[in-house]
């Protein structure tokens, strides 16, 4: 009968699962010593690889901080001295997913100082140059965004270390677009094109707006960085001039 039939089944299901799980008991030591195996084998592959990596990072090192500390020079950092740290992770099974090391950069921004970690000894003008320097080298490789932001690079910086970062950034222009919120007059004069961005209450709301500025408009904005409050001719014919010079500068790159 059809009960009958289904029972064999149901009973010869069952026999297929238990003779199963009885293989997985019976063999549970062989396959427990097979992953062992494998697990040993694939850690060895991993040191093998996280070995070669730190050996490229040491080299790579090398040639890091001779480029970094030419590109501090031209930011006004004569005497910054540059260091890459790597040292072996330590812990058990001493690698990670990014190889078997740490690695810190360290910094000595002036003559006589000792090196140290950047967050700790670093100003915030100091800063600003360094990720400039960074980023500068790091748009030269392939495979970086085209475009990059630098969101008030200007923190603690004037003159004519400005003026450098100025020069700098537009060296990065020339390979990706280069997006900079600034407060320097130095920094948005070698700028392409200008926004505004303000910031206005309506309503009980406060609303930000950004808007392109003509290129009598960018003036006027230089010379507002430059003076203040009170625009005078003079001050807007320093802005034009300020404008014109940076123009100049950066097609005198381009040849």
């Amino acid at each position: 009968s059809l009960g009958l039939v289904g029972s064999e089944m149901w009973i010869r299901d069952r026999l297929e699962a238990a003779q199963t799980r009885l293989d997985q008991i019976e063999y549970a030591g062989d396959r427990l010593q097979k992953l062992e195996s494998l697990i040993q084998k694939q850690a060895e592959q991993t040191r093998t690889a996280a070995a070669k990596l730190t050996q490229a990072r040491q080299a790579a090192a090398t040639a890091l901080e001779r480029q970094v500390e030419r590109e501090l020079r031209e930011l006004s950092m004569p005497s910054a001295r540059f260091r890459v740290e790597i040292t072996p992770l330590g812990s058990d099974p001493g690698f990670q997913a990014s190889g078997a090391d740490n690695v810190r950069f360290l910094i000595s921004a002036n003559t006589g100082e000792a090196l140290g970690r950047i967050s700790k000894i670093a100003s915030g003008g100091e800063l600003s140059r360094i990720m400039l320097a960074l980023k500068n080298l790091s748009a030269q490789k392939p495979g970086i965004p085209r475009s990059m932001v630098f969101d008030e690079i200007d923190t603690g910086i004037s003159g004519r270390t400005a003026q450098k970062v100025s020069e700098k950034m537009a060296q990065i222009g020339q390979r990706h677009q280069v997006i900079c919120i600034t407060h320097l007059p130095q920094i948005a004069a070698m700028a392409d094109s200008h926004f505004e961005i303000e910031k206005n209450v309506e309503e009980n709301e406060t609303v930000t707006s950004i808007h392109p500025l003509s290129e009598e408009d960018s003036v006027r904005e230089l010379a507002r960085m430059l003076g203040g409050a009170k625009i005078t001719d003079s001050v807007l014919a320093n802005a034009s001039e300020m404008k014109e010079l940076a123009q100049v500068q950066k097609s005198a790159r381009l040849k």
